[in-house]
């Protein structure tokens, strides 16, 4: 993930060598999906809500949550993620930057929300879209059981009387699990929507924030219960006309990046050379992370266990 967009546009995802309309969002994510080769089921009949600006409400799982989020909103809608975010993955943020698709805030200096919320009024407007994409639990659990929901974003919403839509995808820490440091291939995957919230029919921010927990509570039930068949997710993408400044800097992150990714990858093979020259001792070390490479990808491989019944409540 920290080389998606390097990646991608070496294997053509990601159409750089265009200077008119692309989308390199839609790229990267076909790429990941891809690579990984998950697939998206739908249960229910209510769709993706795009008739006007949205505040998308999903679960928060794993560092999965970006390109398979991003894959359900068929990448028309900008998150909200933590600057911390943009120094552990430079390279991967740099280019979501440079075509204005994340929005990077200081998580422990929003103390004024009015100036806070007038920034992200300004920055979303001037986005690769205008609909957003937040996670209201507030950090990512594994937990069989929703966080209870921030009101941060949501009061959010509500002052700017916009519709929020929650969207539950289950299993999405099957296909990258950086707690326990899993990855999976092949891996399927459950969607749900649930009807859209007018912002705008609520007197008062707690019944609106009560209404919103409600239906997060359903929809979450709905989906980790919900078994993994149904009809196929496929969003539709569009294509956008990059302005030559974002062009400009996007092509300088990809070319940047891509060139520090073939200097790791050439000081890796000199390392492996350095280690296979120890003689018998370099060759049973290459041998076992050869052992542990192949198994590591076996174990990718293997189907997910049966699911356990969920705990009730008391």
């Amino acid at each position: 993930m920290f080389w998606c967009f390097q990646l991608g546009a070496l294997t053509l995802f990601i159409r750089f060598w265009v200077f008119g309309k692309r989308n390199d969002v839609e790229g990267v994510i076909r790429f990941l999906k891809w690579a990984f080769q998950y697939r998206v089921v739908q249960i229910g009949d209510e769709k993706l809500f795009k008739d006007r600006r949205c505040v998308y409400l999903a679960n928060h799982r794993s560092w999965a949550d970006f390109f398979v989020d991003m894959y359900v909103v068929a990448g028309d809608a900008v998150p909200l993620s933590r600057k911390e975010v943009g120094m552990a993955f430079p390279a991967f943020t740099s280019s979501l930057m440079a075509v204005k698709a994340i929005l990077l805030f200081n998580r422990g200096g929003v103390k004024n929300l009015e100036r806070f919320n007038s920034w992200l009024d300004k920055a979303s407007m001037a986005a690769h879209s205008q609909n957003l994409l937040v996670y209201p639990e507030g950090t990512r659990s594994l937990r069989q059981a929703s966080l209870p929901l921030k009101r941060g974003m949501l009061r959010y919403a509500y002052t700017r009387r916009l519709p929020v839509q929650v969207m539950i995808t289950a299993h999405k820490e099957e296909v990258l699990n950086e707690r326990r440091r899993t990855a999976h291939w092949g891996r399927t995957l459950v969607v749900g929507f649930s009807e859209v919230l007018d912002s705008t029919q609520f007197a008062e921010f707690d019944a609106f924030m009560a209404e919103v927990q409600r239906v997060w509570d359903a929809q979450w039930e709905r989906v980790h219960s919900a078994p993994r068949q149904g009809k196929e997710y496929n969003p539709s993408y569009s294509t956008k006309q990059y302005s030559p400044q974002v062009l400009a800097l996007q092509t300088a992150a990809l070319a940047f990046w891509t060139a520090v990714l073939a200097l790791a990858a050439y000081q890796s093979l000199r390392l492996l050379a350095a280690v296979a020259a120890w003689g018998l001792v370099g060759r049973v070390v290459l041998g076992g992370l050869a052992l542990w490479s192949a198994a590591s990808m076996a174990v990718a491989l293997l189907p997910p266990p049966p699911r356990k019944a969920a705990r009730k409540q008391e």
